[in-house]
């Protein structure tokens, strides 16, 4: 263990607007409502040219044109940040384990497999590593999964940082190995990331960049505040309107195929989900869900903009069932999830005071 590091922290909001990009050069702000409502068939004027832009990742602009992450002398000074679900990230088991667990995948060959157990680290700011998050319960089976969320130091020397950035939809970073920087003679590269945080800039570093790292347990850390006891009130009707329809009698399929879809289903395993539970989910199911939602997202989201709303609530999605306590469940798994994008504050001053581990040069971690 070693002392805190002295960081700055960058301020952090889930507040913000977006930038696109013409292919004329010029650059339009579009605001985060706009954005999820995809005004004009996702299309907005381009000041500069007259044209239309096409607005989405694919024409993502920097946000901050003053970040201080633009400066090769400020990136050891800035706090850095990575969630993952690994609890000792980035140490991780030795080259052959890994090696071992990839070539459980069909279709990977020694090469692959090679190239993704040296892959460089990635860091971000602390918005990108939260909505990585998301990210990975919506798209990669992650939605069960405990997270945990890293504060990192880099030890830099400005010498050997790409100057610029690379824009991630045109030029390589996120899939950087260690050897292919190593080979150009540097530790990190810039990277305008569209994926998290979009606009934001990240960072591709080698292992032996990180000189320390402190991390709190996302679903763990116990900062969470207890619903007040209106929201309880409200949750204890839900489940009770969702215990009604649970027991209301389904209507007789109209077709000799749906009685054995759903002969099907109520022989298959239950897995806590809505669509293993036993029964045909209706449109009172989805209608009470929804409501549910609604009233999670004014006590839970407020501040948060409308795409990272939007992500949330779609990786948030699959934990709804309709057995007994399922909507307080879920309602706790919202608010906890939720913190981090309403509470940064508090989140990371607890991170800061975290004992910090000084690290040495580690293998990379398979996922980015």
């Amino acid at each position: 263990m070693t002392t805190e590091p002295d960081l700055i922290d960058r301020p952090v909001s889930f507040a913000y607007n977006y930038r696109m990009r013409c292919g004329c050069g010029g650059v339009e702000d579009l605001s985060a409502v706009d954005y999820e409502a995809e005004i004009n068939d996702a299309h907005i004027p381009c000041s500069r040219c007259g044209g239309s832009i096409h607005f989405g990742r694919g024409v993502a602009a920097l946000r901050d044109l003053n970040d201080p992450a633009l400066e090769n002398e400020q990136l050891s000074r800035l706090a850095w940040y990575h969630t993952s679900t690994s609890p000792d990230w980035p140490s991780l088991t030795n080259e052959e384990q890994q090696r071992e667990r990839l070539r459980d995948f069909r279709l990977v060959t020694d090469e692959q497999i090679a190239r993704l157990s040296d892959l460089a680290l990635h860091v971000g700011t602390y918005e990108a590593a939260i909505e990585n998050v998301l990210r990975r319960m919506k798209y990669q089976n992650d939605r069960d999964s405990r997270f945990f969320l890293y504060r990192v130091a880099l030890n830099l020397d400005p010498t050997q940082v790409e100057t610029d950035y690379r824009d991630e939809n045109e030029q390589r970073a996120a899939r950087l190995t260690n050897a292919e920087l190593r080979d150009e003679g540097l530790h990190a590269v810039r990277y305008l990331n569209v994926y998290e945080s979009p606009g934001s800039l990240s960072l591709a570093v080698t292992a032996g960049a990180i000189a320390a790292v402190q991390m709190v347990d996302l679903d763990g850390h116990g900062l969470v505040p207890d619903h007040d006891a209106e929201l309880t009130e409200r949750l204890g009707s839900f489940q009770r309107d969702l215990d009604a329809d649970r027991q209301r009698p389904l209507p007789p399929p109209r077709e000799p195929i749906l009685a054995l879809e759903q002969l099907q289903r109520r022989a298959a395993p239950r897995r806590g989900r809505a669509a293993d539970s036993g029964r045909s989910t209706g449109p009172e199911f989805y209608r009470l869900w929804e409501s549910i939602d609604s009233v999670l997202a004014e006590r839970y989201l407020v501040g948060v903009n409308a795409i990272v709303a939007r992500e949330f609530r779609d990786a948030v999605r699959p934990q709804r069932r309709d057995d007994d306590g399922a909507v307080r469940a879920y309602a706790d798994f919202y608010a906890t999830r939720a913190f981090a994008l309403t509470h940064p504050s508090a989140l990371i001053a607890d991170l800061a005071s975290r004992p910090a581990a000084a690290l040495r040069a580690r293998p990379a971690e398979i996922d980015r």
